[in-house]
């Protein structure tokens, strides 16, 4: 090799970029939004956080604690469905009328050899209804 520089200067930037990549800020703004970014957060942002990631994933979440006996868990479905704006009564009528559903998809599961499109449907279908259990049961 005659001029080794070139080759010793792509291989220190590409060493470089790595490192530079896995800067990341977190800051919560003022509708309490938890934000993530390679790039500052706006000037004076009260909570934020700098991070510097590793290899694999990086969370500062705290371990959530289990939910006392008959409360829904923070995360869990119908704790989402409360905080969107439903009611417990809603939630309630919501997660039978969706094990229904959940009852009649499984009596009507299209044969084997059916149309890909109609399998297509019915798996469409079926996990539309899985998602509103999950969400409105739990």
């Amino acid at each position: 090799m005659k001029h080794p520089m070139p080759a010793l200067l792509i291989l220190l930037g590409l060493a470089i970029a790595p490192v530079a990549a896995q800067q990341v800020y977190s800051w919560t703004d003022a509708n309490g939004t938890k934000h993530f970014s390679d790039m500052p957060p706006p000037p004076n942002t009260a909570s934020a956080q700098r991070l510097n990631v590793r290899s694999g994933v990086t969370t500062t979440q705290a371990v959530e604690e289990p939910a006392a006996e008959g409360e829904p868990a923070a995360g869990s479905g119908p704790a989402m469905a409360a905080a969107a704006g439903y009611s417990d009564a809603d939630i309630k009528r919501n997660c039978a009328a969706a094990q229904k559903n959940l009852e009649r998809y499984e009596a009507a599961k299209p044969a084997e050899d059916e149309e890909a499109e109609v399998q297509t449907r019915y798996q469409e279908g079926l996990s539309k209804v899985q998602s509103q259990i999950k969400l409105f049961c739990g």
